[in-house]
């Protein structure tokens, strides 16, 4: 009998890490035999909360998703949980506490459809009021919750005491593979995905100087959306002499970036976790990251990076320069970082066991 699922969230050509993720997520849960109805949102935040272009105008909507949900219409999210009545399962992304009601709706409206829950973060970067009861609120009804992180786990079990619980290391979600080094004396870093505060993107640039005054032919790249003022961060890579690529990238582009670099630069301030360090990995390329939150377990200090303590500018300049010196050796152990996407479809099924 062929397990029916219904996937409740983003898909592309809703931008972001968690569209690409949620599309790896089901094409690897009907890999498995199941039968998957994908429901999307035709709007998903109000505008205030989110500052970002929202779609990408050059991506292919997700094959037979159908982009029912609005943030601002309840009888949405009723239609979806009416829709899931008759599966096996229901799988939704935990990314944002704004999203906490329509998913409580969707659940209610299944009528008794377990619901597998997956974990991005267990409360946003960006604390927001009620966040943590709002979390708990959802996370407590699941069957069954899956992470990419230790430290995301703690936070899900401290919320969620009883619900099971499964920590799977996060793949790469493009189609990405290994290309050489570039041929290139010019030592090229590269910091990916949305420019946030928490990202520590500046401290990169604060690093790149330490290197060059140490005599060192270093170019970083930024690129991804600013959030906030785009035109302050403009200003500040034409002053310091950084590649500023100031908005969403697409994924072929992403994958040309990761061939054209020698090494990502993660110096988050705080993290859950990063796809931007599989994708790394996926390619070939060491990462040096700040030892916080799931970055810390992503990353061997070492083999295929090197991990420094955040806030620690000299750090993360004399880790670059080390990862350099011996590049080689730490791009053959980043590609022999391999995660499945199949683990994670495995997790999230067990919801229906559940």
């Amino acid at each position: 009998m062929t397990l029916r699922v219904t996937f409740a969230g983003p898909v592309p050509p809703i931008t972001g890490g968690i569209a690409s993720h949620s599309a790896c997520t089901i094409e690897a849960i009907r890999e498995l035999g199941a039968d998957v109805w994908v429901v999307s949102w035709a709007a998903q935040y109000p505008k205030l909360l989110y500052k970002g272009s929202g779609i990408d105008s050059e991506s292919e909507p997700f094959p037979d998703a159908e982009f029912l949900m609005r943030w601002w219409d309840p009888t949405s999210w009723m239609t979806a949980g009416h829709r899931a009545r008759d599966d096996d399962l229901l799988v939704m992304p935990w990314v944002t506490p704004v999203h906490a009601v329509p998913q409580r709706v969707i659940s209610a409206c299944s009528r008794g459809v377990p619901f597998s829950l997956l974990v991005h973060n267990a409360v946003p970067h960006e604390r927001m009021p009620f966040d943590t009861t709002a979390a708990r609120w959802v996370m407590r009804r699941a069957a069954h919750i899956v992470v990419h992180a230790e430290v995301v786990a703690e936070q899900v079990a401290a919320l969620a005491p009883r619900v099971p619980l499964t920590v799977v290391p996060h793949p790469p979600q493009l189609p990405v593979s290994v290309t050489p080094l570039p041929d290139d004396k010019t030592l090229r870093l590269l910091c990916l995905g949305f420019v946030r505060e928490y990202k520590g993107f500046d401290l990169a640039v604060d690093a790149v100087h330490i290197l060059r005054n140490r005599g060192v032919d270093v170019q970083l790249t930024i690129a991804g959306e600013v959030w906030g003022e785009t035109h302050v961060w403009k200003h500040r890579a034409a002053a310091d002499g950084i590649n500023l690529i100031p908005r969403y990238v697409s994924d072929a582009e992403v994958l040309e970036l990761l061939a054209s670099h020698h090494m990502l630069v993660a110096p988050y301030r705080n993290a859950t976790q990063s796809g931007s360090v599989a994708l790394a990995f996926g390619a070939g390329r060491p990462v040096v990251a700040s030892t916080v939150g799931g970055l810390s377990e992503a990353v061997t200090d070492g083999k295929n990076g090197r991990l420094v303590p955040a806030r620690d500018v000299g750090a993360l300049a004399d880790a670059i320069e080390d990862v350099a010196e011996d590049l080689e050796a730490y791009a053959d152990a980043a590609a022999g970082t391999r995660w499945l996407w199949s683990d994670v479809a495995e997790a999230l099924l067990q919801g229906v066991r559940r």
